[in-house]
């Protein structure tokens, strides 16, 4: 098949492409693991708190701080630990809206809804940006 007949067929440009577009090493669904809490006086603790950080795949400190703002509350993430300690009473489905939240603007790509993606912060722009890995996508978000 000559050249100038290959680029005319829709099937072996089709293939083309497809050998050339990268796997994607993650599924498209995140199961965010239900928040393991304890009340102690006014304060919350959620013991795996860790464990769901790294099933979002983000720092636990950038995950404790998105928390904390949203919900308007103090606390702190301990990092020996791995808990997360509110210093306010908050129940477990208000927790899990957020972490739904910060899924949707923090991990999920707008483009393609993979959650192969990481958070990069540019130093020169000081602007987070949410850079994919499955498509390539680059989207601003809002900082945390």
């Amino acid at each position: 098949m000559k050249d100038r007949d290959k680029l005319r067929d829709y099937e072996w440009l089709l293939q083309r492409l497809y050998q050339r577009i990268p796997p994607k090493s993650g599924s498209a669904e995140l199961e965010i693991p239900e928040p393991e809490m304890i009340q102690i006086g006014s304060k919350v603790i959620v013991r795996n708190f860790r464990r769901i950080a790294e099933k979002l795949k983000r720092d636990p400190y950038i995950v404790a701080r998105y928390l904390l703002k949203e919900m308007g509350t103090g606390g702190k993430y301990e990092e020996e630990s791995g808990h997360l300690t509110l210093d306010s009473q908050i129940r477990r489905d208000t927790i899990m809206k957020f972490l739904k939240m910060f899924e949707k603007t923090y991990i999920r790509c707008p483009t393609c809804m993979s959650i192969d993606t990481r958070l990069e912060k540019r130093e020169k722009e000081r602007i987070w940006f949410l850079v994919c890995e499955a498509c390539g996508a680059e989207q601003p978000v809002k900082p945390i």
